[in-house]
């Protein structure tokens, strides 16, 4: 009789032991399934996020193109600064003010370029918001309120000009003086967009060939 009891005790413990390793094992896959959901779930919200700064960046180039190149019927354009022949307008360090906003002076040869250390923050002087010269307005969050403004950037893109010297090679029948009087140039735009959270930021660039403007010196 009591050996019949043991054997009833110990088949109930190594039952109870199965189960608890069941448990675990039902647990361990559990968490792992919720940490994987999570993870997807935080990737997809960080796609989602790069591509509104994507979006944001290529909205600031097509601003910047009607900038340099037009058409631009603003009463704050500045179509006319835009030369392939003269850059005075242009500020070293990107420090200009008024209509000389975001303008980037040639560097130096070998030296860094203007982008690289330029001053994208909001109250900068140093670049330009979306619109500022084009009068055209781009919904962000910084200026949107309500239920929209969390799928909107964080703030409006912005973007600075900077002038290269041209050496040539876009025509294959035109070369470019050595001299610094028949040096021409070219603008090559960074723009800067904004995911839903600043700090997710796409920087995007093109360059820009300006051969002149109706009513401007040439």
């Amino acid at each position: 009789m009591k050996r019949r009891c043991t054997a009833q005790i110990h088949g109930r413990g190594f039952s109870l032991i199965v189960v608890l390793m069941m448990l675990l094992v039902v647990s361990v896959l559990g968490i792992g399934a919720a940490q994987m959901s999570l993870v997807n779930e935080r990737s997809a919200r960080n796609d989602r996020d790069t591509e509104v700064a994507f979006q944001a960046a290529e909205a600031a180039l097509v601003d910047a193109e009607s900038d340099v190149l037009g058409p631009n019927d603003s009463t704050h354009q500045r179509l006319c600064l835009f030369s392939g022949k003269d850059v005075a307008a242009f500020v070293a360090g990107c420090g200009g003010e008024g209509e000389h906003q975001g303008l980037c002076a040639p560097g130096e040869p070998g030296s860094e370029p203007a982008w690289r250390s330029a001053d994208f923050s909001a109250d900068a002087a140093k670049s330009v918001a979306y619109g500022t010269f084009t009068g055209q307005h781009y919904l962000s969050g910084d200026s949107a309120r309500g239920m929209h403004a969390g799928a909107l950037s964080a703030r409006a893109p912005r973007y600075i000009v900077e002038a290269l010297r041209h050496r040539g090679g876009w025509q294959a029948d035109q070369l470019q003086s050595a001299s610094a009087g028949e040096a021409r140039f070219v603008f090559r735009v960074t723009a800067i967009g904004y995911g839903m959270r600043e700090e997710t930021q796409v920087v995007l660039q093109t360059s820009l060939y300006k051969a002149g403007s109706p009513g401007c010196p040439s």
